[in-house]
């Protein structure tokens, strides 16, 4: 078991009408990554054997390769709720699905080496901590296929920035400019970025995944708060 705070985290995304208007206010560029993940796998040219990381209710994964051949998908979220979504979601993809509910690293431990070719991780790694984001980069580059891919979307600090500074500006953010949510929904949307998120800096992800054994590919998403790279697999 990592040592991300699972319980707290949890205990959010369980609120499905939170999480379905941040989605839906485009407030962290899901239709941005949405077209971005279309744009990236026609230019893969495999069929996509998929690991989604945080999945929740698995809408960006199946809008995002929509287009695309997948030969398997498999969800991993802690939210009971996402993964009765994410259930719903994906039934067109029949019995090429697999979901999980449990801890994201406890969940890549137990796949064999090798069995992906794409790990998408959508907002889902900030939420550990900086030693347990490096075992996780380890732990996905032993579960890709050599050439095979991390597609990895998160919060991400400027250089100089303080996890302080960057949870703070984007908790007011939150506050003022979220206006899909209700009060009560904007408070508790703040206070998790308060106490669970821990974004690393752009300049601390290349070098750790360059450390992991990943070099930088393509960029899918370039926002002040939010960013996105596809990382190809040595």
């Amino acid at each position: 078991m990592s040592t991300i705070d699972s319980a707290s985290v949890k205990a959010v995304f369980e609120h499905r009408s939170m999480y379905d208007a941040v989605v839906d206010g485009d407030y962290m560029f899901h239709a941005e990554i949405i077209a971005a993940l279309g744009t990236w796998a026609a230019d893969f040219g495999r069929p996509l054997r998929i690991v989604d990381l945080g999945c929740g209710d698995a809408r960006v994964a199946v809008r995002g390769f929509a287009n695309a051949e997948v030969a398997s998908y498999t969800g991993v979220d802690l939210a009971e709720s996402s993964i009765a979504e994410a259930r719903r979601s994906t039934a067109s993809w029949n019995s090429r699905v697999e979901l999980i509910c449990g801890d994201l690293l406890d969940a890549l431990q137990q796949m064999p080496a090798g069995s992906a070719n794409v790990v998408l991780a959508s907002y889902s790694l900030h939420h550990f901590s900086t030693t347990d984001k490096m075992q996780l980069l380890g732990e996905i580059h032993r579960v890709l296929e050599p050439r095979g891919m991390l597609l990895w979307i998160d919060a991400v600090r400027n250089d100089g920035e303080s996890r302080d500074e960057y949870v703070d500006e984007l908790a007011a953010d939150i506050k003022r400019d979220w206006t899909l949510l209700s009060l009560e929904e904007r408070d508790r949307a703040a206070e998790h970025v308060l106490t669970s998120d821990f974004p690393e800096t752009e300049s601390w992800m290349m070098k750790q995944t360059s450390a992991a054994g990943f070099a930088a590919a393509s960029r899918l998403l370039m926002g002040e708060r939010f960013r996105g790279w596809a990382f190809a697999r040595s």
